[in-house]
């Protein structure tokens, strides 16, 4: 209880969130309410923290279509066994977003307290705020029940969370219904009222009364009893579950369904493992049970601390659910996860799907040591909770199941995507948040992808064992704890000093280097000039920005310093030799000279500037000796040079010198940064056709030496890795119209259409080309091969060559599709981006759908969901629109959008449209030139290594 107290004192210090919307209209039955909706500061979306909960007792009887009335509802009953941790307290401040509160009572000792008649409720809709006013003030450190009776109805799909309904067909094509709920991180209120704020752990105790048409209840715990009940309407059965151990309200988890059954399990653990999903999945489950065993076991030894001494009552639960707003929830005894990502089949899974599932289960099943036995006190500590769990998502898949390289796609996956995001006006991985949509926004690239890269970061700094005790005295002196950063700092600091981890490091603060990477926004670029003649290389940083000219902030961030030269390549050696905490650092090598590069493997989150004459070093090496640079640090500069390019830091002609090594690279590491590269590039000029054109040509010139190292077709056990490359570039060269990839996707089209297996991991390219290049008749046979799939991974890769049709008419049809239920409600924005993905002309398509069904988009697509996926939908269709188009998208929104949620970001959209088009005019000749004079300089290079190579043969 100390900490608990201690805890919410600070809070005053901090900030809060609230639930996603306004309160539905209220109805209560026997109590006074008076209504208040006023307040606008954003601090008040936090509770006040002067009561806190210590038990939960949650009743929930739930209906589906069997109850006319009130069809896929739920009626609610819920005890809070509560506590008043400051003096005077007369009014109980908690959360509720349900439909009609019924009534509430207050009780000490099983006696009732007496209400304040004339004010017994307040309700603040803006803030989902139920209030409970009683006469006197509540006893400091005395337990009292609050009971609340309340009733509400299922959400229609995923997207709004809270407690949903879903469907699903079965093996005998029937539809069924499921029921099931999704918290995180602040819509438990609409299932029940309660202290919605991660802060406040408590014991839950469920009872949930169904049909008893529907199968048994999945949840956190285990069974405790049932009983039969005989209501006027139908049998039902209601159950009684054991306690979970103190936990956050968005880990409160069940499912109801019809026919959900164990589709695999492993029962030599206790408890048992077990995945869950439709009854025609049996059979699919067990590549999601290898994983969750393979981790389950890897945790408990690396925190030693198995899952089973968590709490005796949890299970090891892992559901696949056809419907999720998100691609899984770590919910504590029962994750869920969207069914794409856990139903893996080899015969029916895309490689990039069963590369994802794997670090998927791990990021979920470390959170049942980070985020759920340890919990951030606030989202503004979101990073703690996500940051750890990424991290362990890749470098603890990695020692587990090796063979899909997980260590090494880190880079591409968490770090370059964080430098992206970061090198603008972006926030600190702690970050004060407070409303709902700051709240959702923080649960994005800063707090997973930075908070993982800042963890690797740290563990090459402080070593892995030392980073593992961290861990284990964070764990142990935290655990059922809420806690901020500087717990985490404290336990860092333990393990630091009573492993003498830093002792070489001569006036390194650690605390600062903390203090500043989780404090301070963005990211150092590392300036480095050498001396040739001398072997002396000058050191300088600051902050990153893409754009070139925003003002220098003189931030200094302590960076690790590694670095490889030719004479001395240790890029593995991933210990800094130094750590730089000064704006200017000087450093001594050998007197020779040769390529330096710094940020070994690109471990650490900063970006790496050189001096001419180094960088004509590096491209002399990259280009004739390619094998002396590790293929990470290839990766890294391919992937600094972009980013030095658009910042003006390197002309594009320096660049493209730099990155004509391209031509004779086959890596996925490089591809994978290089094509993201060229995209950016190339979108610039999509609205010049001819320029456009003669650019992609450079790039199909470039793409021909990959192509032909990874083929057109899998080989027999080749690498998951091999298996990516292949996926990235023949789809990035049939989009581009590379003649022999599109020759080879029709041709296994064909195939395909003649009930031929074609292997997954070459089915998107071959789905988009033989859709885009085809007829209807190839439309309506993908169409039908989507309609009656039973792989949720290949439905999704079916849609995304739907929508890449060149036909108006049936482009047309399939945004009309994208309408329809029978594509899933967190699958419609995404599909009616790949529209715009599939062919340029598609814009204008999507613009009059656009115009001509806005308020069913807004409707199918669950305009207010937390996603904000009518917002993703408009925003994106600017960039991919001309400047006559944008005219009369801006014309459209201005004279019938402009009272619309999406009106100023879609504006907005456009202005950065047109900014980009402008951007592209201006540079088109400037690009293209560079790119002539790279390709150019790169047939000469090629030629004389051929004429050096035949004169070695002869002598």
């Amino acid at each position: 209880m100390s900490r608990i107290i201690h805890t919410i004192l600070c809070m005053v210090l901090l900030a809060y969130v609230k639930a996603d919307s306004d309160f539905p209209f209220w109805e209560h039955d026997q109590i006074p309410v008076r209504a208040l909706s006023t307040r606008n500061e954003e601090s008040i979306y936090r509770l006040p923290g002067d009561v806190v909960p210590l038990e939960y007792d949650v009743y929930l009887d739930l209906f589906f279509a069997e109850r006319t009335d009130r069809p896929f509802s739920y009626d609610g009953r819920v005890n809070i066994t509560i506590q008043a941790v400051q003096e005077n307290v007369t009014q109980i401040v908690l959360h509720a977003n349900v439909d009609r509160v019924r009534g509430a009572s207050l009780y000490k000792n099983e006696i009732p307290v007496q209400l304040n008649h004339t004010n017994a409720l307040i309700i603040e809709r803006q803030y989902h705020f139920l209030k409970v006013n009683s006469l006197n003030a509540l006893v400091v450190g005395e337990n009292y029940t609050l009971v609340i009776e309340y009733s509400s109805v299922m959400n229609d799909g995923p997207m709004k969370r809270g407690i949903w309904r879903g469907w699903y067909i079965d093996e005998n094509n029937i539809e069924r219904i499921y029921a099931t709920t999704h918290f995180q991180p602040y819509n438990a209120r609409q299932a029940f009222p309660c202290w919605d704020e991660p802060l406040y752990k408590a014991v839950f105790t469920l009872h949930i009364s169904r049909p008893t048409n529907y199968s048994a209840t999945f949840t956190n715990t285990g069974l405790d009893t049932y009983d039969h009940l005989d209501m006027n309407f139908q049998d039902r059965v209601v159950e009684h579950f054991l306690p979970t151990p103190k936990m956050s309200t968005y880990l409160v988890t069940f499912l109801v369904s019809e026919t959900f059954k164990v589709i695999a399990n492993d029962t030599s653990f206790n408890p048992p493992i077990r995945i869950i999903g439709r009854s025609n999945t049996q059979g699919y489950g067990d590549h999601a049970l290898n994983l969750t065993v393979g981790m389950t076991k890897f945790f408990g030894d690396y925190f030693d601390m198995p899952y089973e001494s968590l709490h005796k009552n949890l299970y090891n639960d892992h559901i696949s659910s056809p419907d999720w707003a998100s691609a899984g929830t770590e919910n504590w005894g029962m994750v869920s996860y969207r069914e794409l990502n856990l139903i893996i089949y080899p015969r029916e899974t895309i490689m990039s799907v069963e590369h994802y599932a794997t670090t998927l289960v791990s990021h979920e099943l470390a959170h049942k040591w980070f985020g759920n036995l340890v919990t951030c006190y606030w989202w503004s500590n979101t990073w703690i909770n996500e940051g750890f769990a990424s991290y362990f998502g890749y470098i603890a898949s990695h020692e587990v199941f090796p063979q899909y390289e997980l260590h090494e796609h880190f880079n591409s996956r968490y770090l370059q995507t964080s430098l992206a995001f970061d090198s603008g006006s972006t926030v600190p991985m702690n970050n004060d948040v407070n409303t709902p949509s700051q709240v959702t926004g923080h649960f994005g690239t800063i707090s997973y992808s930075k908070g993982a890269a800042f963890l690797r970061m740290t563990v090459n700094i402080i070593s892995p064992e030392t980073f593992q005790k961290a861990c284990k005295i964070f764990l142990e002196d935290n655990r059922l704890e809420p806690v901020d950063q500087y717990d985490l700092y404290d336990a860092f600091a333990a393990a630091i000093a009573e492993d003498g981890s830093l002792r070489e490091y001569n006036d390194f603060n650690f605390t600062e280097y903390y203090r500043v990477w989780v404090n301070e926004p963005g990211y150092p670029l590392l300036n480095v000039d050498i001396n040739h003649s001398n072997g002396e290389i000058t050191l300088t940083q600051e902050r990153f920005f893409l754009n070139g000219n925003t003002p220098p902030t003189g931030q200094i961030y302590p960076i690790p310093i590694t670095y490889s030269t030719k004479s001395n390549t240790r890029f593995r050696d991933l210990k800094p030799v130094s750590m730089m905490s000064s704006e200017i650092a000087v450093i001594q090598k050998s007197e020779e000279e040769e390529w330096v590069i710094f940020n070994n493997l690109q471990h650490a989150h900063y970006r790496v500037n050189y001096d001419d004459k180094t960088w004509d070093l590096i491209a002399e090496a990259l280009l004739n000796e390619p094998e002396t640079i590790d293929h990470l640090n290839r990766a890294q500069i391919a992937d600094d040079v972009f980013a030095l390019m658009r910042s003006e830091r390197l002309t594009y002609h320096k660049g493209f010198q730099i990155l004509k090594f391209l031509r004779y690279e086959s890596n996925y590491h490089v591809w994978t940064v290089a094509i993201s590269g060229y995209t950016w590039l190339r979108n610039r000029l999509r609205h010049l056709p001819s320029q456009q054109a003669t650019f992609d040509s450079f790039i199909l010139s470039y793409l021909e030496h990959v192509i032909e190292t990874v083929g057109y077709e899998t080989i027999s056990n080749e690498t998951p890795t091999i298996s990516l490359t292949r996926q990235e570039v023949l789809q990035f060269a049939c989009n581009l119209g590379h003649e022999k990839c599109v020759e080879e996707s029709l041709q296994w089209f064909r195939r395909l259409k003649n009930q031929q297996w074609v292997n997954p991991k070459i089915r998107r390219h071959v789905y988009i080309t033989g859709v885009r290049e085809g007829t209807s008749e190839d439309y309506t046979f993908l169409l039908n091969r989507f309609r009656t799939s039973n792989f949720a991974n290949d439905k999704l890769e079916m849609l995304r060559g739907l929508g890449a049709t060149k036909d108006s008419e049936l482009l047309t049809e399939y945004l009309d599709l994208t309408l329809q239920k029978e594509v899933r409600s967190h699958d419609k924005a995404t599909s009616f981006n790949y529209a715009l993905l599939g062919n340029k002309e598609n814009a204008n398509v999507a613009l009059e759908y656009i115009k001509n069904n806005i308020d069913a988009i807004r409707e199918a697509y669950v305009e207010d969901s937390p996603a904000n996926p009518v917002q993703t939908v408009l925003s994106n269709l600017a960039t991919y629109l001309d400047e006559p188009e944008l005219v009369d998208y801006e014309n459209w929104l201005r004279t019938t959008q402009r009272d619309s949620l999406q009106f100023n970001n879609t504006i907005n959209a456009i202005n950065n449209a047109r900014a980009n088009i402008e951007w592209g005019t201006a540079n088109a000749d400037i690009i293209l030139s560079a790119a002539r004079d790279s390709a150019s300089i790169v047939v000469t290079s090629a030629i004389m290594l051929l004429v050096t190579t035949l004169f070695t043969f002869v002598l």
